[in-house]
């Protein structure tokens, strides 16, 4: 069961529990209308009956309502995750509800089966409904499915090129299948979803010119990408033809005090349970032109690189401004089956103009970037992990229970004049990644932590070996065996499993 789940199960059924008592057993007669000795029918449910609810916490719940069936003695209802139609996982199971609403628990992208039957009432002679009624609801963006015959670049760009407005288009991958991306999928402007199915990834044989492009806010999700074929630069690339309707000029953040000429990706640029196999470039690649991200995510997501070149793994050098503003990468796991002595992992294009406020002026004048819970593995063993990034005190840096494994010279990401927190990482050389001594207590966080402890992970094996994609975890295993590792759960998690 998935462990976001599992932990809220219990409220949906607190909540579920409170409704009920709210409206209480013995308030039925308001129910019965004066139907007597009758066959009940279930409530006919339609996507009006599902509500989204914020809660304090800033977590989602979903409110479904549904019509009285006058002379019922209450509601049976079921409420089961259905992402993997062959394990269905109960929220709430069986429940009586006497009254015409309850509340569960809201995750994204997320396929729901909810099932409502009306029960029989004694004291009217009623029979309960002979049927439950069922609905599929969903939290996934709405989605033109690919065939799965199409080439995805060909069959895209057509229907990109009949879309309209502004919503939030999605394009979605079938499961199991194997897809070939030959060009490149130029999302431009559009604001897309771009997944697969989160218990059955689809995989996606990337071509020598294959690509996804674009200048405004894309998800990647639950997909397998292939690119031992690949010969571009990046696999997600921005635009080489910046729209003037997103310059620093007219988003207003010059006349707030910005001195750079360039381009800002506002909505978020998100990449999630993503599986990536022989990538000999960067991941994202901003095409050499004054890029910067607002808002860049990862999480769940194997990357294996074959990368022996000069292209980092996030790669927005080769212009002269850039920077991502907010960064979160967690639960990842990156690692390379060749030495490399060009790359970086992280690579900006000017470390004075990657200021925060130089792009997105002085009402905005902050950054925070957060690496938690991953592994890394020789990315990179013989150069920096980081190049050319700011250093000023507007800047919020976090990395923790980060594994690096022959991984070369951490403290270039994490800038002194930061705000830095680096509790319980681990880092160690074989190849040539040999830990400088400010990776290992030559310099400290504000809390008095080393930015990591030297410790050979003693992974459990095999790790660095071409990933399999036919395998949910690709035939590696990068659970640490070391003491100050495994006693923290240090690295991705998912090797803890």
């Amino acid at each position: 069961m998935n462990s976001k789940i599992t932990k809220t199960c219990s409220a949906s059924l607190l909540v579920l529990l409170a409704a009920s008592c709210a409206d209480g057993f013995d308030d039925n007669e308001r129910f019965d209308g004066g139907v007597r000795n009758a066959q009940l029918q279930s409530p006919e449910l339609t996507a009006d009956c599902f509500a989204t609810m914020m809660n304090p916490d800033g977590s989602e719940s979903v409110k479904v309502t549904w019509p009285v069936v006058m002379g019922a003695g209450g509601y049976l209802c079921n409420v089961a995750v259905v992402d993997d139609p062959t394990n269905p996982v109960y929220l709430i199971a069986d429940s009586v509800v006497d009254g015409c609403s309850l509340v569960f628990d809201r995750f994204e992208d997320t396929k729901y089966s909810f099932s409502i039957k009306s029960l029989g009432n004694d004291k009217l002679n009623n029979r309960e409904a002979e049927s439950a009624s069922v609905f599929a609801y969903s939290t996934l963006v709405p989605a033109l499915t690919v065939p799965a015959d199409a080439e995805i670049s060909e069959w895209i760009n057509s229907q990109l090129a009949s879309a309209s407005g502004d919503e939030e288009l999605g394009f979605e991958l079938l499961a199991g299948q194997t897809y070939a991306l030959n060009g490149t999928v130029n999302f431009d402007m559009a604001k897309v979803t771009f997944r697969g199915d989160k218990s059955n990834r689809p995989t996606v044989i990337v071509g020598e010119e294959g690509c996804i492009m674009t200048q405004a806010g894309i998800k990647l999700k639950f997909i397998n990408f292939d690119c031992s074929n690949s010969k571009r630069t990046g696999l997600l690339e921005l635009s080489d033809n910046p729209n003037p309707a997103i310059s620093t000029e007219a988003l207003g953040y010059k006349k707030d005090g910005a001195n750079q000429d360039g381009f800002v990706i506002n909505d978020p640029v998100i990449i999630q349970e993503c599986n990536v196999k022989n990538l000999h470039n960067s991941l994202v690649f901003g095409n050499k032109k004054n890029w910067s991200m607002r808002d860049f995510r990862m999480s769940e997501c194997i990357v294996q690189l074959n990368n022996e070149g000069s292209n980092s793994v996030i790669h927005l050098q080769g212009a002269s401004n850039g920077l991502i503003k907010e960064l979160r990468i967690e639960n990842c796991t990156f690692y390379n089956l060749v030495k490399n002595e060009k790359a970086y992992f992280i690579r900006y294009s000017n470390s004075s103009n990657a200021q925060p406020k130089k792009i997105f002026g002085n009402g905005d004048n902050s950054s925070t970037h957060s690496i938690s819970h991953c592994t890394f593995a020789k990315t990179f063993s013989n150069k920096d992990f980081a190049n050319n990034m700011p250093n000023t005190n507007t800047i919020k840096t976090n990395v923790d229970h980060c594994v690096f494994y022959d991984v070369f010279r951490l403290y270039q990401y994490i800038q002194s004049q930061s705000f830095m927190t680096t509790p319980f990482n681990t880092i160690f050389g074989v190849d040539g990644g040999t830990p400088n001594n400010n990776d290992t207590g030559g310099r400290k966080d504000k809390n008095g932590n080393p930015y990591a402890t030297l410790e050979d992970p003693e992974f459990v094996g095999p790790f660095l070996q071409e990933f399999d994609l036919s395998q949910p975890k690709g035939g590696v295993n990068f659970r640490p065996q070391a003491s100050y590792a495994s006693q923290n759960k240090i690295g991705d998690p998912r090797w803890y499993e």
